[in-house]
């Protein structure tokens, strides 16, 4: 990390966004406008806010629709994922290849509020998470120094860090994670997984990868279109 910030960020955008049909029907879904302007920009325009010039969007549902960005954001560049239909995210991570050292992953439906989160990312690996009494969503359980001892779907009523898939990799780690990607994509079901589970699940405690806390005003997931239209009520 030069100059206390990435060198690079790595954007994931090939996935069928299913969930927000049919908005997605034929966009994918970091396109989806909100107010106006796709999900992608707030983290586009985060990214140039913190001086990271270099990023890759993976890609695989229409494609195409996102290659506009480049008139905006002359500094993107696309990798195409050719498993998108038939593998999960892991798949994604495998394609971007050395790009993920020393790098931002964040997933492209994120709705970025306060585009200072992309700063001050700080010298381990780590994840954006919120602090919550509990979840029924990914979360992670920590030690006293927020380093990240369990990943679970669910906190079953305890309290917890609910993730948010934004993430920092040091530059040997994002050389592991990439290694380590690699096997679990190739192993049996390994197209299935979701790719945090290469460093969270399956090499637990192998990696040293904290929480940065963060806010749920600073990020909103968006999985329906009934969280959509919460969010532009709440900016308007």
């Amino acid at each position: 990390m030069s100059n206390g910030k990435p060198a690079r960020a790595v954007i994931l955008a090939a996935g069928l966004g299913t969930r927000l049909r049919p908005l997605t029907a034929e966009l994918p879904k970091p396109m989806v406008p909100v107010c106006g302007r796709p999900i992608i920009t707030t983290i586009l325009d985060g990214l140039r806010l913190a001086g990271i010039r270099e990023i890759y969007i993976v890609c695989g549902w229409h494609k195409e629709k996102l290659l506009p960005l480049r008139e905006s954001y002359p500094e993107v560049q696309f990798i195409d994922n050719p498993d998108y239909e038939k593998a999960n995210n892991i798949s994604s991570i495998v394609c971007a290849g050395e790009h993920l050292q020393d790098a931002l992953i964040v997933e492209g439906d994120l709705y970025f509020r306060n585009p200072e989160v992309f700063q001050h990312v700080g010298a381990v690996s780590n994840y954006l998470a919120i602090a919550v009494p509990s979840s029924d969503d990914w979360c992670f359980f920590t030690d006293g120094a927020r380093r990240i001892q369990r990943m679970a779907v669910g906190s079953e009523g305890q309290p917890c860090w609910q993730m948010v898939g934004c993430s920092y990799w040091t530059a040997a780690d994002g050389r592991r994670l990439l290694a380590d990607a690699w096997a679990l994509y190739d192993t049996p079901g390994g197209h299935a997984r979701y790719w945090d589970e290469v460093a969270l699940t399956a090499h637990l405690g192998e990696y040293d990868v904290r929480v940065r806390p963060c806010t749920a005003e600073d990020v909103v997931e968006i999985d329906t279109v009934e969280e959509l239209h919460a969010l532009e009520r709440s900016l308007r």
